[in-house]
């Protein structure tokens, strides 16, 4: 169940702690009963360390062999007096931690896979602030798209390669369709968030969603949603792997046109457009961080 669509069946142990019930004896071995006892733990390989969370991969000897899980502990964040008592807590999930937990089980809710979420917690920390943290189970075999083209761009090379970048893209994008009629938008969906894996001899992709930290709900920008979720992605597609007729193929696959009508052209400057400006961003932000 490392990655799956099935949904999710919780178990709340005490005010602060959710767990995924096919996890509770993982938990309970590892000696997790709290949220202190989780962000106490100093086991596992630090991945991530920056300055509003940490990642840390760590393994488990289990009755079926060894297991990986990753565990995502999120550094005091600041809420408002009125996120901590106006809106009631912790009955609504406040914390970085618990929102993905939330976001992860409404997903796969709708039948659309995700990794497989083991635990999450917050606590308040000070008056203000409260510290969470996320479980969730390492996702091998499958791996990120933009892995995968990073150390295999040949997979995508060729006559054979083409036939796998349309079937690629053509999944990926039936996916955001689909992601958006649910009524959710993935705020960061690019190839680093969108898992893969292939099946041997076959050119067609299981696919999964994960890092579902920022989701939107709000249907009142939903025109907006496949716009940016396609330049988000346009933007991480290699221009040496990626042609422009690929690139098209993605708003035609979203929208399942053959051809595409004078509004979708529109729709795919304005995709353009904000690629562009994804573009421009992200160089002032190296630039930045270079000086």
């Amino acid at each position: 169940m490392k990655t799956s669509a099935s949904p999710v069946k919780t178990a709340q142990k005490g005010s602060h702690l959710i767990i995924n019930q096919a996890y509770l004896n993982v938990m309970e071995a590892l000696g997790f009963q709290d949220v202190d006892s989780v962000f106490n733990f100093s086991e596992g390989q630090t991945v991530k360390d920056i300055k509003a969370r940490s990642v840390t991969r760590f393994e488990f000897e289990a009755a079926g062999g060894k297991r990986t899980f990753f565990l995502k502990r999120h550094h005091p964040e600041f809420r408002s007096m009125r996120d901590l008592f106006g809106r009631g807590f912790p009955k609504r999930t406040l914390s970085s931690g618990c929102t993905e937990f939330r976001n992860i089980c409404a997903f796969r809710d709708r039948g659309i896979a995700t990794v497989a979420p083991v635990a999450a917690g917050e606590k308040r920390h000070g008056f203000f602030r409260v510290r969470s943290f996320l479980i969730t189970e390492d996702f091998s075999p499958f791996i990120s798209l933009e892995r995968l083209l990073r150390e295999r761009p040949e997979f995508f090379s060729g006559a054979h390669g083409a036939v796998r970048r349309k079937k690629l893209l053509k999944r990926v994008c039936l996916l955001a369709a689909e992601m958006h009629r649910s009524g959710f938008n993935h705020r960061d969906f690019n190839a680093t968030h969108i898992l893969l894996s292939y099946s041997p001899g076959s050119d067609e992709p299981g696919i999964a969603l994960f890092d579902l930290q920022r989701v939107d709900r709000n249907r009142l920008l939903k025109f907006r949603w496949m716009i940016k979720s396609l330049a988000r992605l346009n933007y991480t597609l290699p221009e040496e792997i990626f042609s422009e007729e690929d690139r098209v193929f993605m708003i035609r696959s979203y929208k399942g046109r053959q051809e595409l009508t004078l509004f979708d052209r529109f729709q795919w400057f304005w995709i353009q457009r904000k690629t562009a400006r994804i573009k421009r961003h992200m160089q002032k932000k190296r630039a930045g961080m270079k000086r």
